[in-house]
This record gives C-alpha cells, structure tokens and sequence, in this order.
C-alpha cells in the first residue's frame, strides 16, 4: 500500500515535470519563432535606408545598425508578441569618427505584417521622402541649440564638427565607399 502510494507521488511528479518543461518549450520556440520573423522585418528596414543613403547622399563616412530592440522581451508576463511589441532598430551615422548622429526606425511603422506569408513587406511611411526628413530633421537637431520658440541660439557640436556634417547632404554621387555594419541581433530595450 505504502509502495503503490510512493507510485503514484512520483509519477504525479513525473508528470507535472514533463508538462513543466513542455510549457517551457513551447515558450522558447514561440519566442524564437517570433524573433526570426522580428529579424525578416528590421532586415528590410536596414537593407533599404541603407542602399538609399548609400546611393543618394554625399558624405556619409558609416552606416552602423545597432541590432533590434524589442519592448518586453525577456517579460514572464507580457512575453514575447508579434504584435504587442514595441520593436526598433537604431541607425548611427558617421559624418566622421567624432561626427555621428542615430535615426529609430520602428517595426510597426516602417513594415506591415503579411499573416498569410508571416513575413513583412515595406509599408509606404518607409519612403525616400520620409527618410530625406528624418535625416534632415536629426542634423538639425544633432548640430544646433535652439530656444522654446525653436530659433537657433548656438551649436550642440563643434564648428569643425558641424563642418563635417554639412557634408553629408544629397546627391547623386552617394557614399559608395562608405563601411556598412548590419546587425539583426536581437536585445531587450532597456530605459
């Protein structure tokens, strides 16, 4: 009687162990399912606003992409979701060693989820138009001080800094020689 009992403690045991780490599995394969598709969608972003700086402005001494950052990866609770996620990779770009300045690109405005692929696709914010703005917006922003009402007051960045980034600017010619760093890995944002 005590034989059969301690049977049935441990195979109780046995069988909560074995749905414990087919839970965890699940999990873990859920979460590398959707940081591959995660990855699909940033290569996409990274590989256009790279060839388009590349091919249309002057200047640009580097392209480096600082991997994906994903909201509430490693979360027990909000857990990895295609959807739910704030995800972003970073851009920095060198005017020179010294001169550099970082654009966010976002998952969820910059790509559309195809569910009938399960990939991504560009989506039309994902433009030449918009990234022309963005980058004049962040050299703007990156080389001068400006009050409350917007107006210039003085430099965030050397004169000689200044100088090099009022070289990368638009052109035909582009920045073929420029060095290029992709990078898909995935990393938890951290604030």
């Amino acid at each position: 009687m005590v034989k059969s009992r301690i049977k049935k403690v441990i195979s109780v045991l046995l069988l909560l162990l074995l749905i414990g780490i087919g839970t965890g599995g699940k999990r873990y394969m859920d979460k590398q399912k959707t940081e591959k598709e995660y990855q699909q969608g940033i290569e996409l972003i990274q590989s256009y606003v790279t060839d388009y700086l590349v091919k249309n402005y002057q200047g640009i001494e580097k392209i480096e992409w600082q991997g994906i950052g994903v909201e509430y990866r490693n979360s027990p609770i909000l857990g990895p979701s295609l959807f739910g996620n704030y995800v972003d990779t970073d851009v920095t770009i060198y005017a020179s060693q010294n001169s550099y300045l970082t654009i966010i690109f976002t998952l969820n405005y910059n790509t559309e989820y195809n569910e009938s692929s399960n990939k991504y696709s560009k989506n039309p914010y994902l433009s030449s138009n918009n990234i022309d703005e963005l980058l004049e917006i962040e050299l703007d922003n990156t080389i001068y001080k400006r009050d409350d009402m917007h107006k210039i007051i003085g430099l965030e960045v050397s004169q000689d800094q200044k100088k090099e980034f009022e070289k990368v600017k638009k052109s035909t010619t582009g920045s073929k020689k420029a060095k290029i760093v992709y990078n898909l890995k995935v990393h938890e944002l951290i604030y």
